[in-house]
């Protein structure tokens, strides 16, 4: 997902207040030191989450460059997987008891559906690879919520609820979803963003992939506008819990970004397209069955094959390049294949809504759950390093963390147009401007803070700051 290591100031600054409150002669406050300590200096934890058969592995995959986590219908997803950087493959079955952990058995690439333990006293399956994504984030895959079976969901609520754990512990949210966000998996959302002392997760550092944009419509060709639609809309009336919905069609990006693409597949859709006419495809592509059954070459059980990596959709699209060209091979498609699902698109807004806030999600939670734990241990030379610090210029990213968990509380309600301002400020920065439309900004929160409470106030004034460092004469007086 990204391709360099970041600097994370905040949380360097974060990690010597962290380092002090290890040393604190309070056996609490030393306790949660060392947590945070090894939480900083771990790579940003990612949970991917979603009701069940969502496309949580799949995406998972994707994002990997691998076919690793086991993606069979059905609640083949029992328990945590959390992957992680290593120079070898490896995985384990960590048991919830003192019992030895075991090796999950590996299927080629992927991992085994049937796991050495009942999934119920499994408390997670750790799986290292020499990825270069996973030097810079863990990946954690979580059963699917909404579960038939009861245990699978516990295990979910487990790991939104046990933050505190260093093993289980994320920073950010990938929330997968098929169409409008449903009640319970708002909830999950809300659950998870206040876990970790109620102010663990900013707007910003939970996103929603829909994960089946190709599913928005019966006509191929119009259902990623639709996803795109729908996407928006989401995005808009879900502010308050995700800083983006971003729509891909997630089998065909597992396909394109896993390489699992193959000369014969291409044969298969050359003999397709050269049979079928464009209105034949079209009828052929209204759903898999019709696909299977529709006269032509290719025989039953590759028509499957096809349809398992690509999808309907895809199907279509690789047809359509191969009528123009003809001679277009496996390297070709599978660029085709990635371009098609919006996996890049996905992935560059991605990028921008975790991975550049990512030094604020880790530094902010953390140095919040040090300051409260030196407050009631009575350490005050911690908590006065803790405070000094958040008054630093520097840190004006966590006064926006802040602001997140006012607005997300209901707590402060800034009227429309100005709470807007507020999330889009929250969750992926305010744009730059001209310092005369950051002035008019500056003078609405102005009006509007002599009307308000305390509280009030204190959002009003980070988004005054907020709206002159939008300035380039601001940004550079801010350095």
């Amino acid at each position: 997902m990204v391709t360099e290591r970041p600097e994370w100031p905040l949380t360097d600054s974060v990690l010597d207040v962290a380092e002090r409150a290890a040393a604190s002669s309070q056996t609490a406050l030393a306790a949660a030191g060392h947590a945070a300590m090894l939480r900083l200096r771990r790579p940003l934890g990612v949970a991917v989450v979603g009701r069940v058969s969502a496309g949580k592995s799949t995406l998972v995959n994707a994002v990997l460059g691998t076919a690793v986590s086991p993606t069979a219908g059905g609640e083949c997803t029992r328990v945590v997987y959390v992957f992680r950087h290593e120079l070898w493959t490896s995985a384990m079955a960590v048991p919830r008891n003192s019992s030895p952990a075991r090796p999950v058995r590996l299927e080629g690439s992927r991992l085994a559906a049937d796991l050495p333990f009942p999934a119920a006293d499994i408390e997670r399956v750790d799986v290292t690879m020499p990825v270069p994504m996973l030097e810079l984030a863990t990946v954690f895959d979580t059963p699917g919520l909404a579960s038939t079976n009861r245990e699978t969901s516990a295990v979910t609520e487990r790991l939104l609820d046990d933050t505190m754990s260093a093993t289980v512990a994320a920073d950010a949210l990938l929330f997968c979803v098929n169409g409008p966000i449903k009640e319970d998996e708002e909830e999950a959302v809300r659950t998870f963003r206040t876990g970790r002392s109620k102010v663990r997760m900013t707007g910003g550092s939970a996103v929603a992939v829909l994960t089946k944009a190709d599913a928005m419509s019966q006509d191929r060709r119009r259902t990623l506008k639709e996803a795109e639609s729908l996407a928006q809309r989401m995005s808009a009336s879900h502010a308050d819990i995700f800083g983006g919905v971003f729509p891909v069609v997630g089998l065909l990006a597992e396909t394109a970004m896993t390489g699992a693409l193959r000369a014969r597949h291409v044969t298969a859709l050359a003999e397709l397209a050269t049979a079928w006419t464009v209105d034949d495809t079209h009828v052929a592509l209204l759903s898999d069955e019709v696909f299977y059954e529709v006269p032509g070459p290719v025989a039953t059980v590759q028509r499957h094959e096809l349809m398992g990596l690509l999808g309907c959709y895809g199907i279509g699209e690789l047809m359509e390049v191969l009528r123009s060209s003809p001679r277009a091979d496996v390297r070709v498609l599978t660029q085709v294949a990635r371009e098609a699902s919006g996996y890049d698109q996905m992935e560059r807004r991605l990028r921008m809504t975790l991975g550049s806030r990512a030094d604020v999600m880790k530094a902010g939670a953390t140095l919040q759950e040090l300051m409260d734990c030196a407050y009631y241990v009575g350490d005050w030379n911690v908590y006065g390093a803790a405070q000094e610090l958040l008054d630093r210029p520097e840190m004006f990213p966590l006064h926006l963390l802040d602001i997140s968990r006012q607005l997300a509380s209901g707590r402060v309600k800034p009227p429309p147009g100005l709470a807007e301002q507020a999330w889009v400020a929250v969750t992926v920065g305010l744009a730059p401007v001209r310092p005369k439309e950051a002035a008019m900004h500056v003078a609405q929160w102005r009006s509007w803070s002599s009307l308000t409470d305390n509280a009030g106030r204190a959002v009003a004034r980070v988004m005054i700051r907020a709206w002159q460092l939008a300035t380039d004469v601001g940004r550079r007086s801010w350095r």
